[in-house]
């Protein structure tokens, strides 16, 4: 019952499917689990080309990219998979902006996340540099993806400073 629980947050939390960009697949159990209750849809590129042919044409809630793969870095796939994941939040073609002008600050984007085997302080700050949601050191959770995926409300009080 726990894990249906952790299922329904992700829905709440606009989570419903999750690409997975990582060689090493066995590393994702609990995302795998998801898939297989039929709580998340979970999608598996082994190497930067293919999450780029995926970009092109699926919209996704999280990107989770591995920060080495066998056929590029994962900052490097960034330049080439940002375009099309950020461009799906406000292309109707691809499902339309989830944030509405009546609602600004209760919407979210689709994220991309690096993911790490170790931290190095260097690696975070070019991630969060180069506009990501997030870095993100193993082993990686459904509950840190959710976790960072609620909404943040914006104050609109102008007393709140």
């Amino acid at each position: 019952m726990e894990l249906h629980k952790a299922f329904e947050s992700l829905r709440s939390a606009g989570i419903n499917e999750i690409v997975i960009v990582d060689a090493t697949c066995e590393r994702y159990g609990d995302f795998v689990q998801a898939a297989q209750s039929g709580e998340v849809g979970v999608h598996f590129c082994v190497d930067g080309r293919s999450a780029v042919r995926l970009s092109r044409r699926f919209r996704a809630d999280a990107w989770l990219v591995a920060s080495e793969l066998p056929d590029m870095s994962g900052f490097d796939l960034l330049d080439m998979l940002s375009p099309h994941v950020m461009q799906g939040d406000v292309d109707p073609l691809l499902s339309g902006s989830r944030i509405s002008l009546d609602r600004v600050g209760h919407g979210m984007r689709s994220g991309i996340f690096i993911v790490s085997d170790t931290y190095r302080l260097e690696d975070e700050q070019r991630a969060l540099a180069s506009g990501v949601a997030g870095y993100l050191v193993r082993p990686i959770t459904l509950d840190v993806i959710r976790a960072s995926r609620m909404p943040i409300e914006i104050a609109t009080d102008a007393s709140v400073c």
